[in-house]
């Protein structure tokens, strides 16, 4: 598509036709000839590592200015490519004015690059693939168009546009398998563990926030731990509210997702694990190798490692432990913990979302429990149908399924039912003999939850805050969590 210099856009043919009425401007055939030099310019950009953008001036019918992206390299960040190129016809030239010239660059021009070619009072600008972003030459502004700037440089856009699109395509998806190469090094994997595709999780389906790996915590032996973290290398100020937020299974920490970028929109520190055995973290291969006993010790380190407790900061600075469906075990486990190690009450608060209870599952959720521990080849997407999903997007669903390839990849998906069963018929236990809550605690139900409805009994003397949905609140009704997640923040110091 060609996009004049009055900034509408025309098709490729019209576009070329009303730009080419003056006969001392080239035919399309010699723009792709001195494209195609540029892009040998954006080759050799990116043969040095830098983003592969390039450039060339012509003039007469001779290029006499070159000029490849070099910011990274030069350590400047005015080194694009056309103004590289600009330097350098100037320099052939001797003088700073380029007039009857013409810039040839692989990428739309910038607005930094579009106002160094009106100053160089160039007669016409070729690009090849549109920028989104940043691009000055129509898709995010048109200073080519402005008719009160003294000079205007004609513009034509669209040519040899897919092959340069195509090399940046390369280049950063190189770039992204490099990264993932790198971090494996980082983090290598044990023998005895698996680790799933990275192709398969969307980042649509991710919490917002940086992915955090750490391996070199001696309760992980190795194992990598996945983390997404709003507040990741210390980036902004220090949060006053910090929010761990636990997902149930068979969910990565994608559930909380439109809660988490709430949070965090309103200066937060919202930080959410994948289990071990689940979503990017590592799979041990054996059902025995991942327990409770290890997803506390994790989430024990984690809190210690990513200094979660706000001791340094002054009231009302709390940690905030949300823990959603069967993920309740191990939030009330973690909170006691924390209480017994001499951690101020009024510093945290426990939000339990359609808690699992012990000795009250329900008949559906059971059935879940037992499928998966039986079933090695368990569907997991049709078993996942008698909780309540209404409104759960279907992305998420299908991702959930695709995080187990084979039978190998689910022993922490069957360890974790094993325990949660153990959790639901425990009649005694540390972690399991009361549901006694602490004062600054919330429970939140979905109204239509088929899985994990509130009981209505007399010995659970807990008020529940029902809302519309199902099973999955987090992503049902992220609205209602977040005005529930209101009653933390005016919650009385003790």
């Amino acid at each position: 598509m060609a996009i004049s210099s009055d900034g509408h856009g025309a098709s490729l043919s019209t576009g070329l036709q009303s730009m080419t009425a003056d006969p001392s401007i080239p035919h399309f055939e010699d723009d792709t000839h001195w494209m195609r030099a540029a892009l040998q310019q954006a080759q050799a950009a990116a043969q040095a590592g830098e983003v592969p953008v390039g450039a060339v001036v012509v003039r007469d019918g001779v290029i006499i200015g070159r000029g490849c992206n070099q910011p990274v390299g030069l350590h400047d960040p005015s080194a694009h490519a056309e103004i590289q190129a600009l330097r350098d016809a100037a320099q052939h030239l001797g003088n700073y004015r380029l007039e009857g010239c013409t810039l040839y660059v692989t990428l739309e021009p910038c607005a930094m690059c579009a106002g160094a070619i009106l100053n160089a009072r160039l007669a016409r600008v070729v690009w090849g693939a549109a920028e989104p972003r940043t691009g000055a030459a129509g898709s995010v502004v048109n200073l080519f168009a402005n008719a009160q700037l003294n000079h205007h440089t004609q513009t034509t856009a669209g040519v040899l546009a897919e092959d340069a699109a195509a090399l940046l395509t390369g280049f950063f998806a190189g770039r992204r398998q490099a990264q993932q190469v790198a971090a494996r090094a980082a983090h290598p994997l044990r023998d005895d563990a698996l680790r799933v595709d990275e192709k398969i999780f969307s980042a649509g389906c991710d919490c917002a926030g940086s992915s955090c790996f750490y391996s070199n915590w001696p309760v992980l032996a190795g194992l990598r731990l996945h983390v997404k973290d709003s507040h990741a290398n210390g980036s902004g100020a220090p949060a006053a509210m910090r929010w761990l937020m636990l997902p149930a299974s068979p969910a990565p920490q994608g559930l909380f997702r439109p809660l988490a970028q709430a949070l965090a929109a309103e200066g937060d520190r919202v930080v959410v694990p994948d289990w071990i055995g689940l979503g990017r973290s590592d799979r041990p291969k054996k059902d025995a190798a991942v327990s409770d006993a290890l997803h506390l010790a994790v989430l024990q380190a984690l809190v210690e490692h990513l200094q979660l407790l706000p001791d340094a900061l002054p009231a009302p600075a709390k940690l905030v432990i949300a823990a959603h469906g069967d993920a309740s075990r191990l939030g009330l486990a973690l909170y006691r913990l924390l209480a017994q190690a001499g951690v101020p009450l009024a510093r945290m608060g426990l939000w339990l979302i359609n808690p699992a209870l012990p000795r009250h599952a329900t008949p559906a959720y059971r059935q879940w429990l037992e499928q998966v521990q039986r079933k090695p080849a368990l569907d997991v997407v049709q078993a996942l149908q008698s909780s309540a999903l209404d409104g759960l997007p279907g992305a998420d669903i299908a991702q959930w399924q695709a995080q187990f390839p084979d039978k190998g990849h689910r022993a922490g998906l069957r360890a974790w039912a094993r325990d949660a069963q153990a959790w639901v018929d425990a009649e005694a236990g540390s972690m399991n003999a009361s549901l006694d809550l602490p004062d600054a605690s919330l429970v939140s139900v979905g109204e239509s939850a088929q899985w994990w409805p509130w009981p209505t009994l007399a010995a659970l003397d807990t008020a529940p805050r029902l809302c519309p949905g199902g099973d999955w609140l987090p992503l049902q009704n992220p609205q209602a969590l977040l005005e529930h997640a209101a009653f933390f923040r005016s919650t009385p110091q003790q």
